[in-house]
């Protein structure tokens, strides 16, 4: 244990230095954040602001598994066969392909200046084609298509495939729709980890615990430079990433029905979106929030950044300690 929390330590402090020397960098280059004009005020402070940090999480995130799962492997934790091979595949393979998703469209951003990266079909088509693609090398490393549907065990066939691309697809926009307010996206995205960290110890799974820890140690170090005010924001390329990512440990875990449940915050944050479209159209130009995702809806009410992420963090909190004690009771 005493080498475990020095390992995490010294990762900690590398994780660090990855934002130290990567933040004066994008400042070199010019890649500053664009407010959207229809955003809220307070955010036309923050134009310039270096964005595309989520290649410092992408970094840190890989840096932290390879070094832990080396020190793992010396404990036999890990043997690296087949099944274990697979699984760092589908743990990593989602986690950079929705990267270089955001990337391109963090990218496109920086290049116009004028907040519209990728257009949000266009986005939409590539998140479903790498879903897909994920899907396909699932099936084909010998994984199998059941669900544990509160502890019973539910082969869904092909359904399954259209659950695991809905998720990648849902998710990885969620994550990215609640990526507006400093710390919020991190600090819910630790809170899910942690979560899993605590599942992954109980189902005896030492990669994903490897991989929730290795996130959790980035976003640590990611949250001292996101917090208001913020140095730094991860960007698409960031939040698409973080997005797949905690869809591939609920996979692995075989918690994929709890989903909406550990990544509540997320969901309704998506949900205020969807609802309030429905209802500008229904009533014909009414809304239903002031702003939406729902945090600027608080943020116009005049709340402060502080006390909106308190209270979503606290929501996150309690429906992770709902959804991992349902877990633990039926899984």
């Amino acid at each position: 244990m005493n080498n475990m929390l020095f390992i995490f330590l010294i990762l900690l402090i590398l994780n660090f230095l990855i934002f130290i020397f990567l933040i004066p960098y994008l400042k070199k280059i010019k890649f500053g954040q664009s407010i959207r004009k229809e955003g809220p005020k307070t955010h036309y402070s923050k134009s310039g602001t270096p964005t595309m940090g989520g290649i410092g999480i992408i970094i840190g995130t890989l840096i932290n598994f390879i070094v832990l799962i080396g020190y793992f492997h010396k404990r036999k934790l890990i043997i690296f066969n087949q099944y274990e091979i697979r699984e760092i595949l589908i743990l990593i393979l989602p986690f950079i392909l929705y990267g270089i998703i955001g990337f391109i469209d963090d990218y496109l951003i920086v290049i116009k200046h004028n907040n519209q990266g990728l257009s949000a079909k266009m986005k939409f088509i590539l998140q479903l084609i790498i879903g897909t693609i994920v899907y396909i090398i699932y099936l084909d490393l010998g994984f199998d298509n059941y669900i544990n549907f509160f502890g019973v065990k539910v082969d869904l066939l092909f359904g399954y495939g259209v659950l695991v691309v809905l998720l990648y697809v849902g998710f990885s926009n969620a994550t990215n729709l609640t990526d507006g307010l400093d710390g919020l996206l991190a600090g819910c995205s630790i809170i899910v980890f942690i979560t899993y960290l605590i599942i992954s110890l109980l189902f005896e799974n030492y990669l994903t615990f490897i991989f929730s820890l290795s996130f959790i140690c980035i976003l640590v170090s990611y949250l001292f430079f996101n917090l208001p005010k913020a140095c730094v924001f991860m960007g698409d390329v960031g939040s698409l990433s973080i997005g797949a990512a905690i869809v591939s440990v609920s996979i692995l875990l075989k918690i994929e029905v709890m989903l909406l449940l550990l990544g509540f915050v997320f969901v309704i944050e998506t949900l205020s979106v969807i609802l309030q479209v429905w209802f500008f159209k229904k009533t014909k130009g009414s809304r239903l929030f002031k702003m939406t995702p729902l945090h600027h809806h608080f943020e116009i009410n005049g709340f402060n950044d502080w006390e909106i992420n308190l209270i979503f963090w606290m929501i996150e909190i309690v429906s992770c300690l709902i959804g991992g004690g349902i877990i633990c009771k039926m899984w």
